[in-house]
């Protein structure tokens, strides 16, 4: 790739050169003119085939360069023409380097106003629109691709911050299991709600006996703020009711499914209720 761009590169080189060689020799009257003329050619030449065949390179040399040797020409050619020569070293380096371009843009206008005077400001526009013409389908791949990599980064990102998120709330789950089995170590049930009580800030926790185990689901009232919750014992069933302090707790899950599991763990402490009356049982 690189050879391919020092080659072309060398190739307009030589055509500026060819340019300013045929016009100084057919066209420009006096001798030590022309020869002046031919001899910057000569060297501008000579110094694209030295940077072309020898491996060192200018670096940043390169993108000035033709510079210090087609001003001279232009000048000394007195041709129209050759402002339009001003404008090729700026394909060289745009839009990666923006110098060269703007050189290349004041020194084409700067050479139109010593042929024609003021009228040659009008070059400005025309000298800025073809330089920077060849080089627009470039940049509009090269930004196009930038916008598809920033796509793909920011979906990239979002995947991640997924599974961030995923991995958190399982770091939480089992953070919060470790301390419920912690709790299990409670002496009776009452000691055991009043650490879940605690565990989760919650208002009051109520477990109720039910005749019927009529139900089936965990129930929520927004009314009372409360998230209600059966549990078949091995003797009926119960209703733990779980008074919450604000609304939104409502609506979190990762909650509503932490006081599922408190509630089922309480079949560890009690098999049954002896009174079957639907009644409150155990209130911290």
């Amino acid at each position: 790739m690189w050879l391919n761009k020092v080659f072309l590169i060398t190739f307009l080189r030589f055509l500026l050169f060819l340019f300013f060689m045929l016009h100084a020799l057919l066209y420009l009257p006096g001798y030590a003119q022309k020869a002046v003329v031919v001899v910057i050619s000569s060297l501008y030449l000579s110094t694209a085939l030295v940077n072309y065949f020898y491996s060192f390179k200018l670096r940043r040399l390169n993108d000035y360069i033709d510079f210090f040797f087609l001003i001279p020409s232009a000048l000394l050619l007195e041709e129209p023409l050759a402002i339009f020569s001003l404008l090729v070293p700026s394909l060289f380096s745009f839009p990666k380097n923006l110098v060269p371009f703007f050189i290349s843009v004041l020194s084409a206008t700067a050479l139109s106003v010593y042929n024609f005077g003021l009228k040659g400001l009008l070059v400005f526009p025309l000298t800025l629109a073809l330089g920077i013409s060849p080089s627009s389908v470039e940049l509009l791949r090269s930004l196009q691709k930038d916008r598809r990599y920033f796509l793909e980064l920011r979906r990239a990102y979002r995947s991640i911050q997924k599974e961030l998120s995923t991995l958190e709330r399982e770091k939480r789950q089992k953070e919060t299991l470790l301390k419920l089995l912690e709790l299990l170590d409670s002496n009776g049930p009452e000691e055991y709600l009043k650490g879940v009580k605690e565990m989760f800030k919650l208002k009051a926790i109520k477990v109720f006996s039910l005749k019927d185990g009529s139900v089936k689901e965990c129930l929520i009232d927004e009314g009372s703020l409360t998230i209600s919750v059966p549990v078949g014992l091995e003797e009926g069933s119960a209703l733990v009711v779980f008074y919450l302090n604000h609304p939104a707790e409502l609506m979190d899950a990762e909650l509503k499914e932490n006081l599922s599991r408190c509630a089922k763990m309480l079949k560890l402490y009690i098999a049954g209720f002896e009174d079957k009356e639907q009644a409150v049982k155990i209130a911290v």
